[in-house]
């Protein structure tokens, strides 16, 4: 199991989708009180609920549909500063700095490139191996093969005039 989650991680923005969720969870923590109270205390509770949920299901999209990494991460950028300025300082400002950091991770990700099938354990392929022994064979075109030096075309004269 360690190998395939450590895999599943590698594949997607991990650390920019857990620390959205971790801001999600400090700004709703801040404001745990009972509805009735909530409301009487004005759009500062509200608010930290509102945007604490959306930055953890932000947190979850960016794990699970990695391709939005983008959109969720500017996304979690702007909650972040708006929590800032209408819901309790943004969690007292760490939900806002985590929120910040984990959204800019996500937009910056960027996927790992994968190699190819045939060479992902270090095997060669027979025809490669033959093909590398026999550097000086010519293929059908009358070149040296597929490592042969490009060379230039011969300058064509201009006529003058």
């Amino acid at each position: 199991m360690g190998t395939a989650w450590r895999r599943w991680c590698k594949r997607r923005p991990f650390a920019g989708g857990l620390l959205m969720i971790l801001s999600g969870a400090v700004m709703v923590s801040f404001v745990a009180m009972p509805v009735e109270l909530m409301i009487q205390t004005g759009i500062g509770g509200v608010s930290s609920l509102m945007f604490g949920g959306m930055l953890v299901v932000l947190g979850l999209v960016t794990w699970f549909t990695p391709n939005q990494h983008v959109i969720t991460g500017s996304l979690a950028g702007f909650l972040g500063l708006g929590a800032l300025i209408l819901s309790n300082l943004g969690g007292l400002v760490i939900g806002t700095l985590l929120a910040l950091v984990g959204g800019g991770l996500a937009f910056s990700w960027r996927p790992v490139s994968r190699p190819p099938r045939g060479r992902r354990r270090g095997r060669r392929r027979p025809h490669d191996q033959a093909r590398r022994e026999a550097p000086g064979e010519t293929d059908a075109e009358g070149g040296e093969g597929p490592d042969a030096p490009v060379l230039p075309s011969p300058a064509v004269p201009r006529p003058e005039g």
